[in-house]
This record gives structure tokens, C-alpha cells and sequence, in this order.
């Protein structure tokens, strides 16, 4: 089978040098047939100064990409650019592409090509300048606004290489080259594979070259999905360790300039447990820092993500968070934007259809990213049930134990809890339902659920228990956590949150609901947290943010025929009948 090639789409600001990296690494890479530079088709005179390209009229343009001839076309500056759909034959060929063009685009290359990389060509804002002057076609006030413009984001999961092209044409052209065959060479870890299969513990510097050679691709698929399973499969508590080191080196620490910088993690698996929205304001309410990254809905109704979405902004940058928590003390944010990681992408479409016992591998996952993200203390949720990633109450304990043991290695205090998950947290599934929930919590409503309240409680007192003043005193924090949601200093700090993220309308949930009722007297022996989140997602959870399930019962309450069990909300008619339609037939709540 042979490897699809890379596609390389170089993006930059005015004035990096694109198109003079790209002219001197053809010249360089003459003599190799491996390597192919697109030509761009625009809507410019053939003859016309600048790259050399294809020059064609507005109406060739339009009947061209209606027949199908762009891989990829794009506007600019008034002009229409395409990329040639025969790039893809090249790419099947196992010779790589590249392609200068809009980073704007990316998103509408996703898919279309199967080995993206984006290489992209920087330089410090004076060089940019400078370099833009030199051209003499804007005044000063025009390259300013140019170079104060916002950039839009690189989408998630795509690798992403930088160049710098602040010194000499030559020394620019000499890196990008390099880059570019860098990410092109094949494997280097086949050895290793070998020694792996041989039973050998493979240390950090193996693991760095094992991930570099799966995040680019460098593996055919059927190769790379066999070595991540053998990986994973005998992975040993040392490696864990040598594994979350070499991670941690894929991408720079934050420095919060604070001595003590608080986090948190759930394994997950408990539909409606949304503590850290309760959590965070009760940290930052006592003087400790807490910036969260948290992640969106993968297969549950609704992340923790999702559910601050409902109130705030989430997918802020680096800048824009560090400005939050200097206003707010912390942030609650989405991850996608901040400490995502490119393995993560290759691994988890990788190992999901093979359906892999990750537990131990996600260890080296979650404590690489929240070292990365600055956090020096980080407490650890491992809820176990039925329903959850923990079976029982022995396989999160150990569990529990190799998350102490790899955060130690890293110089961070890590504590790991064993939680009951048997059952959902809280009343409401599903973001506005949630933070319906957390909001009553707040505010000290007599109606707020109590099990997420005791929840929330205990993990705000385990950390505030390492603040100093506290030393560790356990019963003291959780009166002090008490006396901050008693006073509305909490909830006042959550305001706080918002404004800094900013403020959005609040999610309401969905004024459309479908009541289930009991069909006879019974008591409530179980409710099936997944069940009742497929019915949430099915009534449109979570992008639709009013939709979701309002639990109305609890285990081990008597109810009546007629009685409501749940009520699904839902502002798509359609989604909301096919919904209650699911929950008519197995609602999740078992009756005896």
C-alpha cells in the first residue's frame, strides 16, 4: 500500500517571504522527484508581476470550478485563487504537495487531502514591516492596520510546523526546506516497534520518536493502527511516565507567574455531573488560581464546555485567556484552542474502532496537557458504575494510584478520588439544562440538587485544603467552601468568569418538552445515566443548548402511575417527537 504524500499549505502574514521560501526550496529540491509546487490558478493577467501562476478571466474562473478542475479555490483581495483538483493524483502517487494559499481555507481541506500539514512562515513585526515598506505600494498607517489584523485559527488536530524567516533569504529557504523534509522522512521508530514486541521498556527519548512518526503520519494506516495497539496494550507504569515526559515536550509550559496554579479532571462517564462550573468560582472566590480547560461533548450530551457556553465564551486563544484569569482569577474554556493535542487526534481515530482499553494510555494524556497549561496541583475525578470508564471502586483506586505516581514524576502534587458514578449528578442533561443546576447551586436555591452541591463541595475543599493558609486541613476547607456559597462570594465570582470569557445571554432550557410518565406504582431501583443521555441527544443536545432531559425522580423514590419520570426538552419538533419516541420505549429508569 503506498503512503498517500503530504500536503503541505504554507500560510503567513504580508511580508514573511512565502513566495521566496517556496521559489528557493523548488530550486533546492530540483533533482527529487518527491516533491511537487502547485502552481495557483488566479484571475490575473498570465503576464501579471509576482508568482508565476495561471492567469484566467472571472467567467473561466466560474466554469472551471463548476466543472470540478479546483482541489481547492479561495478569494482575496478581489481575486479568485484555485488550487488543481490533479493535485490530488499526485498525492496518490506518494509525492507530496506544495501549496501556498489562505489559512482561511484550511477548514475546506480537511477531508479533501489525507495528509495536511500546515507550514507556517513567520517573522517579528518589525521585519514584517519593513519588508512590506520595501515594496512601496501602502503607507505606514495602511501597514499597520495590515499587521494589527485578526488571524483566524488553525483548526484543530492538523499538524502544524513553524518557520521563522527573520534573517538572510538563504538562511529562510535552508529552514523551510528542512521542515519540509523533516515531516516527509519515513519512520525512524520501526526499530523500536521491534524492541517493543521484543518486550523491551522503551524510554523517553523512544517514545518522542514513536509520536513524532504518528502525528505526521509516517506510518501507512494498517502499520500505524498495529503499533498503537501494541503500545497501548503493554504499556508498563514506567512508560506511562517516560510517555507523559516526552509529551510534555510537544509543546510549551505556561507560566502564570504564581506560585500555586490549580486544576481539575474528570474521567467523565456521569451524565449531568457539572461541578467545575460550581467548583472553579469557589476556588478563584478564595484567592487561588484556576485557569480550566475543559473539553466539548464527544458521545454525552454535553461537555463541561458546553454547558459554560450556555453563559460565556469558550473558545478564547492564549492571549484572550491569560487576560480572563488576570481579570477573574480563572477561566472555565474550551481546550481546542489552548492545549489540544495533535496525538490525541491521530491516536483516538486510531484506536476508537478497535475499541482499546485506553484508561492507563489517557493517564500520559491528560497530565502532559495540564503540566503544559501551567497547573502545579490537580485534583482527579474517577467516577466508577455500570455506565463509567471504572467498572468498580478497586479499578479507579488503581487508577487513581498511577495518576499520583506520574505527576509526582513530573514535579506536580496530583490526588486521584474514587467516585460513586452509578448514577447521574444533578436533575438536568444537557447544556442549559445543566447550567439551570449549577446556577440554583449558586444562588443557595432550596430546589438546587444536593447531590451536585456535595459533590462540588468536597472537590472546592480538597484544593482550597493545599492553599498554605490551610495546610492541608481538610475539614476546614470545606466549612470555608460552605461559608464562600453561603455568602454568594461563589456566585459572585462566577459573574466574574463570565464578564472576563464574556457574557452571553444565558441558555434557558427549551419551553417544548414531552413529559414521560410511570406506567405503574413502583420504586426507582436504577436510572441508566447513558440511556437518558442518548434521549438528550437525540432531542438535540448539545448544539441545540435548550435541549436535554430534566430528570424528575431519584433512586430508591416511590412513585405513582402517571407520575413523571423525565421530561425531554427540545426546540426542534422533529427531534424532540423522535426523542420522547426513544424514551416512551426505554426511558433508562427501571421501576420494581
Amino acid at each position: 500500500m503506498t503512503l498517500p504524500g503530504i500536503f503541505f499549505f504554507v500560510v503567513g502574514p504580508s511580508g514573511a517571504g512565502k513566495d521566496t521560501l517556496i521559489d528557493g526550496a523548488r530550486a533546492c529540491l530540483a533533482n527529487s522527484d518527491r516533491y511537487v509546487f502547485a502552481t495557483r490558478t488566479i484571475t490575473r493577467a498570465g503576464d501579471a508581476p509576482g508568482e508565476a501562476h495561471i492567469g484566467v478571466t472571472e467567467a473561466e474562473f466560474a466554469a472551471r470550478d463548476a466543472a470540478g478542475a479546483f482541489l481547492v479555490t479561495w478569494q482575496a483581495h478581489g481575486l479568485h485563487y484555485g488550487l488543481d483538483a490533479s493535485l490530488r493524483d499526485v498525492l496518490a502517487q506518494g509525492r507530496h504537495v506544495v501549496a501556498n494559499g489562505s489559512r482561511a481555507i484550511l477548514p475546506k481541506l480537511i477531508g479533501r487531502v489525507q495528509r495536511l500539514i500546515i507550514v507556517e512562515v513567520s517573522a517579528p513585526v518589525e521585519v514584517l514591516a519593513a519588508r512590506i515598506a520595501g515594496r512601496g505600494r501602502e503607507t505606514p498607517e495602511q501597514i499597520a492596520a495590515r499587521l494589527a489584523r485578526t488571524v483566524t485559527a488553525y483548526p484543530a488536530g492538523v499538524p502544524l510546523v513553524r518557520v521563522s524567516n527573520d534573517s538572510t533569504s538563504d538562511v529562510g529557504i535552508a529552514r523551510f526546506t528542512a521542515a519540509l523534509q523533516a515531516c516527509a522522512q519515513p519512520p525512524k521508530s520501526r526499530e523500536l516497534a521491534d524492541a517493543k514486541r521484543a518486550g523491551v521498556s522503551l524510554d523517553e527519548a523512544s517514545w518522542g520518536q514513536l509520536l513524532d512518526d504518528l502525528m505526521y503520519d509516517r506510518y501507512a494506516p494498517d502499520e500505524g493502527e498495529a503499533l498503537l495497539q501494541l503500545l497501548i496494550e503493554h504499556i508498563d507504569d514506567d512508560e506511562i511516565v517516560a510517555l507523559t515526559r516526552a509529551r510534555t515536550r510537544l509543546m510549551p509550559r505556561i507560566d502564570w507567574g504564581r506560585p500555586m496554579v490549580v486544576d481539575k479532571h474528570s474521567m467523565g462517564g456521569v451524565p449531568g455531573s457539572r461541578i467545575t462550573l460550581i467548583v472553579v468560582p469557589l476556588v478563584v472566590a478564595y484567592g487561588l488560581c484556576m485557569p480550566k480547560t475543559s473539553s466539548r461533548a464527544i458521545t454525552s450530551a454535553a461537555g463541561t464546555a458546553d454547558a459554560m457556553e450556555a453563559a460565556a465564551r469558550v473558545d478564547l486563544d492564549a492571549t484572550e485567556v491569560r487576560a480572563a484569569v488576570e481579570q477573574a482569577g480563572g477561566c472555565i474554556v474550551w481546550n481546542g484552542r489552548l492545549n489540544h493535542s495533535r496525538v490525541d487526534d491521530v491516536t483516538n481515530a486510531m484506536v476508537r474502532p478497535l475499541r482499546l482499553d485506553t484508561r492507563r494510555w489517557s493517564v500520559a494524556s491528560i497530565l502532559s496537557k495540564k503540566f503544559c497549561a501551567g497547573a502545579t496541583h490537580v485534583v482527579v475525578d474517577l467516577p466508577w458504575g455500570p455506565q463509567a470508564k471504572m467498572a468498580d471502586e478497586a479499578q479507579a483506586r488503581t487508577l487513581g494510584a498511577l495518576f499520583e505516581r506520574v505527576g509526582a514524576a513530573l514535579g506536580m502534587t496530583v490526588q486521584a478520588f474514587a467516585t460513586d458514578g452509578r448514577e447521574p449528578i444533578g436533575r438536568g442533561i444537557g447544556p442549559a439544562l445543566e447550567l439551570r443546576d449549577v446556577l440554583q447551586v449558586l444562588n443557595n436555591e432550596a430546589e438546587a440538587p444536593k447531590d451536585l452541591r456535595a459533590k462540588a463541595l468536597t472537590f472546592a475543599a480538597r484544593i482550597l485544603s493545599w492553599h498554605p493558609a490551610l495546610g492541608g486541613d481538610l475539614v476546614k476547607a470545606h466549612a470555608i467552601a460552605e461559608q464562600l456559597l453561603a455568602s454568594g462570594e461563589a456566585r459572585r465570582a462566577f459573574e466574574k468568569i463570565v464578564d472576563a470569557q464574556g457574557r452571553k445571554d444565558f441558555a434557558v432550557p427549551a419551553a417544548s418538552f414531552v413529559d414521560i410518565i410511570a406506567q405503574t406504582d413502583g420504586v426507582v431501583t436504577s436510572i441508566d445515566g447513558w440511556e437518558v443521555s442518548g434521549i438528550a441527544r437525540d432531542a438535540g443536545a448539545p448544539s441545540d443548548m435548550g435541549a436535554g432531559v430534566d430528570l424528575l425522580c431519584t433512586t430508591g423514590q416511590s412513585v405513582r402511575a402517571g407520575d413523571v419520570l423525565l421530561r425531554v426538552h427540545g426546540n426542534d419538533p422533529q427531534r424532540l417527537a423522535a426523542a420522547a419516541v426513544r424514551a416512551q420505549a426505554q426511558s433508562g429508569i427501571v421501576l420494581q
